[in-house]
């Protein structure tokens, strides 16, 4: 059996516990408890549904909200606890940008633009697209059995808890599997991962975000780059709080963790026969190496920005010498070939430019295999012939447009 670390094993404190038994809202009549033959129906319908024994189902409560944490706790539970074992995960970011495995980070946001708001851009080990997190969505994640996986039975499962629980009645699933609101404005994607034994759905539920915020941090300002990255499937947003039945109180955290646990615990609890448990994580004590190896992971440069599958770009600017266009192409987020091409002043004449565009090549050339939009080590047109104060200012000047403009 799997040796946990004592940090998994503590139950969640009576604070906790006690934000998850709220009243029911009036008027519902909350089951918790099914049939074994409803039980059964209401689990992923595979082949296997009759054949595999489950053990009692454990939800663990994040009490971070550091995002790279979060994920690469996520996927830590993911490869190491039991196979035949139900888990629930749910935690909240604070604000940060997640994109997924094979999206490229410029096409979706504008990564410079974030770092000025300081908003952290988290790149996630599954797929799917790009989502914005706050303290007002909270975050939840369904592993289980390989063979027991289905794309729809977690977001049936989510649809269920804010249908039955938080009195949303509009609340469904789509035929992309996808939760949605009927009128069509709320829709939360929910992405999936697959290793060896496991599988996990997981998603965002907007509660109460910020939307000005979301629609500012999914902005690119990158429309003409070609790529091969997977791109968003974007959709009207909205949060549940704008589909209360009147006269509801506003729904928080505590309200969607209470909701979806016990939905959880009347799935895979075996009417009472597995109890399950809820287990609060806090990071400042979880001591598992590899945990905090995915950490450094997830933060690094090669992982965040390395990852973007291959893609091109073009980019113009003005300058007192002419307009430039370049064109340029990456792999790993590195540049693998550019070329610049001036657009001279009338006034120009032939020799100046010729040598206004044989300095161009030489600084393209020089910034072949470096980083994307930092350009981290670019030193400047290569060759003797432009190492004068005049051409290093007309080249930091250009840098400087590139990093502004990528």
């Amino acid at each position: 059996m799997l040796a946990f670390p004592s940090v998994l094993l503590r139950p969640c404190s009576s604070r906790f516990a006690a934000s998850l038994t709220f009243p029911p809202m009036r008027g519902r009549n909350i089951h918790t408890t099914l049939s074994r033959r409803e039980e059964k129906a209401a689990q992923p319908q595979t082949p296997a549904t009759e054949h595999i024994e489950l053990d009692a189902p454990v939800t663990y409560i994040s009490e971070s909200h550091d995002p790279w944490f979060n994920l690469s706790f996520e996927d830590w539970l993911l490869r190491n606890t039991p196979h035949n074992q139900p888990v629930l995960f749910l935690y909240r970011n604070y604000p940060c940008v997640v994109i997924g495995r094979n999206q490229n980070p410029w096409t979706e946001t504008t990564p410079r633009k974030l770092r000025e708001m300081s908003i952290p851009l988290v790149r996630r080990r599954s797929g799917g697209g790009t989502v914005y997190h706050d303290m007002g969505n909270t975050n939840f994640s369904v592993m289980l059995p390989r063979l027991l996986f289905t794309r729809s039975h977690g977001a049936q499962l989510v649809a269920r808890a804010i249908r039955d629980r938080l009195g949303i009645q509009q609340c469904d699933v789509n035929d992309r599997n996808d939760v949605i609101i009927r009128d069509g404005e709320q829709e939360l994607k929910m992405t999936y991962k697959i290793v060896q034994h496991r599988a996990y759905h997981h998603g965002t539920m907007l509660i109460s975000s910020s939307l000005a915020e979301l629609g500012k941090c999914l902005k690119s300002s990158s429309p003409n780059m070609k790529t091969k990255g997977i791109p968003s499937h974007r959709s009207p947003v909205t949060t549940l709080n704008h589909y209360l039945p009147p006269g509801s109180q506003p729904l928080h955290h505590e309200h969607f963790v209470s909701a979806i646990t016990k939905e959880f615990a009347k799935v895979y609890s075996d009417n009472g026969l597995r109890q399950m448990e809820t287990r609060e994580v806090s990071s400042d004590l979880v001591k598992v190496e590899n945990v905090w190896k995915g950490v450094e992971e997830l933060k690094s440069w090669e992982w965040q920005y390395g990852q973007t599958p291959e893609f091109s770009n073009e980019i113009q600017g003005e300058f007192s010498f002419g307009s430039i266009s370049a064109s340029l192409t990456t792999r790993h987020a590195l540049i693998t070939s550019m070329t610049f091409h001036l657009s001279p002043p009338l006034h120009y004449s032939t020799e100046e430019i010729a040598e206004k565009q044989e300095f161009l090549d030489s600084l393209a050339l020089s910034l072949v295999g470096k980083r994307y939009e930092n350009l981290e080590g670019a030193e400047g047109a290569i060759g003797d012939k432009w190492d004068d104060e005049h051409w290093r200012e007309v080249g930091n000047e250009i840098m400087t447009w590139l990093r502004r403009t990528m």
